[in-house]
């Protein structure tokens, strides 16, 4: 594989990475420096920098005198995790609801929400439109972190979400999840426009839990 020398890490992680949230490399599998070595072409150096910012996004686990393996999220684990996203998710909406330029944060969730609606109107979608509806849908979450003044926050929510994108990839494909998150980011959509942002936290949280019971179908 012809890589640039400059960014050997970055772009080793960032295959591994999509391959991973893809599922082309399954949860659970095991990660040895020399397949990769073989399959890169390069020396073990990038390979291992490329996993510890993998693991530092949860997506790998260390074990000892083992290796590295892709995480491994059992039923409890789901729920751990979509139950903790909701809650971010919420407490993002509330921290933005601060921010001093409402006008900003309005126009972008309108703009996501008229993108994402033009999209699932359509009677079948490529594949290029698919990605282009899991990106949007995710952007929808990602705008209330990016006014929510607190970095904290978005950085516990970030490595999560890679954990989310896992089966968010998988079940965001299908018609049915489509219209059902759509109709769902537009209630929370209404709901902040319409200055009830408690309402629209709890919307959010409702949302990621009916989210999770599309996970445990993946």
């Amino acid at each position: 594989m012809d890589l640039n020398k400059n960014t050997l890490s970055t772009q080793i992680y960032q295959i591994l990475r999509s391959d991973i949230l893809s599922q082309r490399i399954p949860l659970g599998e095991k990660l040895t420096l020399k397949t990769l070595q073989e399959r890169f072409q390069v020396s073990s150096t990038p390979i291992r920098d490329a996993l510890t910012r993998l693991n530092e996004e949860g997506l790998v686990e260390y074990y000892s005198n083992i290796g590295v393996n892709v995480i491994s999220l059992n039923e409890r684990d789901l729920e751990e995790l979509y139950q903790f996203m909701g809650d971010l998710d919420s407490l993002s909406i509330r921290y933005a609801s601060g921010h001093p330029r409402q006008d900003k944060i309005q126009k972008e969730l309108e703009d996501n929400i008229a993108r994402t609606g033009i999209i699932i109107k359509k009677q079948a979608l490529s594949k290029a439109e698919v990605n282009q509806w899991i990106a949007a849908s995710d952007r929808f979450h990602l705008i209330f972190y990016d006014y929510c003044g607190n970095s904290r926050l978005t950085g516990a929510a970030e490595r999560l979400r890679s954990q989310l994108t896992i089966f968010s990839n998988s079940y965001e494909k299908e018609p049915l999840s489509q219209k059902q998150i759509f109709e769902e980011h537009r209630a929370i959509w209404e709901a902040y426009r319409n200055k009830d942002y408690s309402g629209a936290a709890s919307l959010m949280k409702l949302h990621l839990k009916h989210s999770l019971d599309y996970a445990k179908l993946c």
